[in-house]
């Protein structure tokens, strides 16, 4: 994957964890690491989380993920959603959306859930 896909995975993820207005430090952890992978400081990174935490529109800008690996792409999404070992209505919600914005299929989808389920 490249840089720019990595970055927009981890402004997804920054989302995904944001959602509950609370950012577990097993999530900001996850996010450290996508952080570092891509290259993104730590101002950048507190910049991002930020937004997901405050701004209820960022989310839906992150509609726009680059579709050429959306399995990666939601499984790290997945990882971040569960990592404070809770897997919200608006978490699941908003991984739904994301995949079916990167055209991933139902069954598909419904197999990360059920993993992700398991992992809780």
């Amino acid at each position: 994957m490249s840089v720019m896909k990595d970055v927009e995975v981890l402004r997804a993820a920054c989302c995904i964890a944001g959602l509950d207005k609370d950012i577990d430090p097993r999530e900001l952890k996850l996010l450290h690491k996508l952080a570092d992978r891509v290259g993104a400081g730590s101002a950048s990174l507190d910049a991002i989380i930020s937004r997901g935490k405050e701004d209820p529109d960022f989310y839906k800008e992150q509609f726009d993920i680059i579709k050429a690996d959306p399995d990666r792409t939601m499984k790290t999404l997945f990882i971040v959603a569960i990592a404070d070992e809770v897997l919200t209505k608006d978490e699941r919600i908003i991984l739904y959306r994301v995949s079916k914005k990167l055209g991933m299929d139902g069954e598909r989808y419904n197999q990360l859930l059920a993993a992700a389920e398991r992992r809780l």
